[in-house]
């Protein structure tokens, strides 16, 4: 039941193309978009979930959804949103976070409620290769005087994943590096993906 099964138009037009490649159209379940997240920044390939302790060790390896460079770009992509876009509040001293916000306006009467929002981050980390997703999701949130009156993913969800991660990242015993700041550990690496972003635009 948690897992459930995505909304989506039975009968897909161009229209429904253009507005589910920003989120309107579409539902899916939290479960399903940490998947599918973790698919595509893995290695490509389509993941097998589970709740047991090493539950996937012998599970066959899934079908390969996304081109290894393509995991490659969204790694940059994800990175740059917390670094430079609109996740900044996301990001967690001594820890590469990337992700993607989301704010999304609640469906009521038949239509789109324009102040109740769903509002979400999901983070993953390292950035540069990712062993964890966190997900954080506020129903109906809204701005008060230390979001400037804002009441987005951005505003709302990122900053509860960047102090998760900021309190896990020790549990985990996984190291800080405090070297680069909020750079990527490595610096050719964020600048491969200035280059791979500014080559994608000539096209």
């Amino acid at each position: 039941p948690e897992r459930g099964l995505p909304m989506y138009p039975k009968d897909w037009k161009e229209v429904n193309t253009m507005t589910i490649s920003f989120g309107h159209g579409m539902s899916v379940t939290p479960l399903h978009l940490a998947r599918a997240l973790a698919s595509i920044v893995d290695n490509g390939h389509f993941k097998q979930l589970t709740i047991k302790k090493n539950g996937r060790m012998n599970a066959s390896k899934g079908a390969e959804v996304v081109r290894p460079e393509v995991t490659e770009d969204m790694r940059h992509l994800l990175r740059l949103v917390v670094e430079y876009g609109t996740a900044s509040k996301a990001n967690a001293a001594g820890y590469h976070v990337g992700g993607k916000t989301g704010t999304a306006e609640k469906v009521k009467s038949g239509g789109y409620a324009g102040n109740d929002k769903i509002v979400s981050f999901m983070g993953v980390f390292p950035a540069e290769k990712p062993r964890y997703i966190v997900y954080a999701m506020v129903d109906e949130p809204r701005g008060n005087k230390s979001t400037y009156g804002f009441a987005t993913g951005g505003w709302i969800a990122a900053p509860v994943v960047g102090k998760v991660v900021a309190r896990m990242g020790p549990l985990l015993a996984i190291k800080p590096d405090f070297s680069t700041g909020n750079a990527a550990q490595d610096p050719q690496w964020l600048q491969h993906a200035r280059e791979r972003l500014e080559r994608a635009k000539s096209h």
